[in-house]
């Protein structure tokens, strides 16, 4: 599972980065084109949000991976090591949870663009594999979560 998780770390990694490089160039050429030549890059709207969707999705994942999500201890860890355990236990649950919940809902809203043949407005692209993305990256996202607490308590950590 070690190396499942280093391939994907690798390819989320180049892909939020191919995303980054491309918003730059856009953004760039944008601007280039509109103070220069008078003329903005049409649908840059359009695609600058696609491809935010790419850095925002691939970026949940790779924080979950390096567990680099903000952590607030609001509380005491009640009951010492095992306390903190069972604690964190549930909040790995927690997240998966809602992540899983998430991804169902992108999911069936990925359906109905699908269905309905949505589209952006001003380059006219298919909405739906957008939305498939980010289902995907959240359900992928939900069994980062839940191998992170399976290694956590083979280990016998709380991190």
């Amino acid at each position: 599972m070690k190396t499942t998780l280093s391939l994907l770390n690798a390819c989320l990694r180049r892909l939020a980065e191919l995303c980054m490089v491309a918003l730059a160039l856009l953004t760039h050429a944008d601007v280039l084109g509109r103070y220069v030549f008078n003329v903005s890059v049409i649908g840059s709207v359009e695609l600058t949000e696609i491809l935010m969707v790419g850095v925002i999705f691939c970026g949940i994942v790779l924080a979950t991976m390096k567990r680099e999500h903000v952590v607030v201890d609001l509380l005491p860890l009640p009951f010492g090591e095992k306390g903190a355990r069972a604690v964190h236990t549930v909040i790995h649950l927690l997240a998966a949870s809602i992540s899983a919940l998430l991804a169902m809902v992108s999911w069936s809203q990925a359906e109905s663009a699908l269905e309905y043949g949505d589209q952006t407005t001003m380059l006219g692209l298919p909405l739906a594999p957008v939305v498939y993305f980010m289902s995907i990256m959240l359900f992928i996202n939900t069994a980062v979560q839940l191998e992170l607490m399976r290694r956590d308590l083979r280990a016998g950590s709380h991190k």
